[in-house]
């Protein structure tokens, strides 16, 4: 069995936090949740300067308005 992707989420007031779902085990389906909410974030005027996928643990990549790892 696959293990699960989650989603970090870093604002511009230095914090981070968990999202309270996790993404799947598709890295495909991951991405396009992360960039989902991370531009819901900034269309209703919430802070973030970056959102990450991970899994294991471990970042997979980051996303602020592209993805950092390709």
């Amino acid at each position: 069995m696959n293990s699960t992707f989650t989603l970090s989420i870093e604002t511009t007031e230095g914090q981070s936090f968990q999202y309270g779902f996790h993404l799947g085990t598709d890295e495909r389906l991951a991405r396009q949740i992360a960039e989902e909410r991370f531009h819901a974030r900034v269309n209703n005027g919430l802070p973030v300067i970056t959102v990450a996928i991970l899994r294991d643990g471990r970042m997979v990549d980051c996303y602020g308005g592209r993805w950092f790892g390709r």
